[in-house]
């Protein structure tokens, strides 16, 4: 009978290692299965910051074409208001020139030469005329 007990005894520790590797074999698959859809994430995440990268540098490039555009534009206006006092004198001689006032006190008062001022009264004259 001692032997027939260890035949028992050997086939329930027999049936029992069997139990534990079907129950690791399982549990290897199951977590070799969230292994695989983990690493599906991460290759998206990286797709994913790879395309923020790339969005990334084409702002950064258009910003820098933006600055770019606008320190020309500030510079093309300080071009713009410094033509603009000469624009504001020839306004006022054709001011002053509407009010009767001589060629020779409309050339010092808005700093123009007298061929500038003789245009503005000519053109003065014209419209009148008209």
């Amino acid at each position: 009978m001692l032997n027939v007990s260890y035949e028992v005894i050997a086939v329930a520790a027999l049936a029992s290692a069997l139990v534990a590797l079907l129950l690791a074999f399982s549990t290897n698959a199951r977590l070799r299965g969230q292994l695989d859809r983990q690493q599906d994430a991460i290759k998206a995440l990286r797709a994913d910051v790879n395309a923020v990268c790339a969005g990334a540098v084409s702002v950064g490039e258009h910003l820098a074409h933006l600055e770019q555009r606008a320190h020309q534009l500030v510079q093309r206006q300080d071009q713009i208001e410094m033509h603009e006092p000469s624009r504001q004198s020839y306004r006022h001689a054709v001011k002053m020139l509407h009010k009767g006032a001589q060629l020779e006190e409309v050339m010092s008062d808005c700093g123009l030469g007298r061929g500038e001022a003789e245009l503005i009264a000519l053109a003065q004259r014209l419209d009148k005329a008209s």
